[in-house]
């Protein structure tokens, strides 16, 4: 999510009292936007229209996602998610490698849990708003749950206070899930175990969210952006798919229980360390098999230096 401004106070643990959340100013919408956000905002608010479109989310998308990666799939923690009762919306919080790793996790999600009813994921509204094909890619691909848009441009103070609030509004909501990412941005470097800059949407949402919403970390590894070669990879015999997609689940934060008083991007770099400790231990994992080299030692204090 990109850096928005600081959203006015808002009575947000009354949020769940209302029936739809707010709506984002039609005056500040441009082309084809204007048709395509009020359509998303119906189809993420009203009931009966988004348990329409989770079920191409949940027997289409999850189906086609498991059958096409399951046999990479390794698993770090995910019993500990099983048994969860959430109160309130859970909100997942990872590091970004590729432009579909949010999809399996929420395919693994959906294998193994029973809580995650209604899923969405906050995007750039350039192409997925302001083009129709990506209007049709969000409904094909994501029964709809590519919402709501997030601005980059000029319009970012005007419009995405209202776009925290609607991710406050469906977090108020028992059963749902949305999933975000401290960075912001994809993290294109070479070093899985390297962070972007933590941009303070993630903190922005826990300021503003349900105290009962809770935070799923997780951290992912062995997956690339070349989403053919990776399909192709999984229907080869073992041993020969190369890495598996390393899921390390962290342990579930309640977000009521953060000093929520803190500056936002402060928050977000919290929970982007929780990402990174998690990262570690695949680390630790990976050179314990002895596919990672260890790290250098720390370089000799100077002998030329005394007290």
């Amino acid at each position: 999510m990109s850096d928005v401004p600081e959203p006015q106070p808002t009575e947000s643990t009354a949020l769940y009292l209302r029936s739809t959340p707010p709506k984002l100013p039609k005056e500040h919408l441009r082309g084809f936007e204007r048709l395509s956000i009020p359509v998303f905002d119906a189809l993420n608010s009203v009931e009966w229209m988004k348990r329409s479109g989770q079920l191409i989310t949940r027997h289409v998308s999850k189906n086609w996602m498991c059958f096409v990666t399951r046999n990479r799939w390794e698993l770090h923690g995910i019993d500990k998610l099983r048994g969860l009762n959430p109160k309130a919306g859970v909100m997942l919080v990872a590091n970004h490698r590729t432009f579909w790793d949010m999809f399996v996790a929420s395919a693994v999600l959906y294998d193994h849990v029973s809580w995650m009813q209604k899923i969405v994921f906050p995007v750039r509204a350039k192409f997925f708003y302001t083009n129709p094909i990506g209007a049709m890619l969000n409904t094909a691909l994501a029964g709809n749950g590519m919402w709501p848009p997030v601005f980059r441009d000029d319009r970012k103070p005007l419009l995405n206070p209202t776009a925290v609030t609607q991710m406050s509004w469906i977090l108020a909501r028992q059963g749902t899930v949305l999933g975000m990412h401290p960075e912001g941005t994809r993290n294109k470097g070479d070093d899985p175990y390297t962070f972007l800059a933590a941009r303070p949407g993630v903190g922005y949402l826990i300021r503003d969210a349900h105290p009962d919403t809770l935070i799923v970390p997780y951290f992912l590894n062995g997956i690339t952006g070349d989403l053919l070669g990776e399909i192709r990879r999984n229907f080869r015999p073992e041993g020969q798919r190369g890495q598996n997609f390393r899921f390390w689940w962290g342990d579930p934060i309640r977000v009521g229980d953060l000093d929520r008083s803190r500056p936002a991007r402060e928050l977000s770099q919290e929970m982007l360390d929780v990402v990174h400790g998690l990262g570690l231990r695949d680390r630790a994992s990976q050179m314990d098999k002895g596919l990672l080299p260890a790290p250098p030692a720390p370089p000799e204090p100077d002998e030329a230096i005394t007290a």
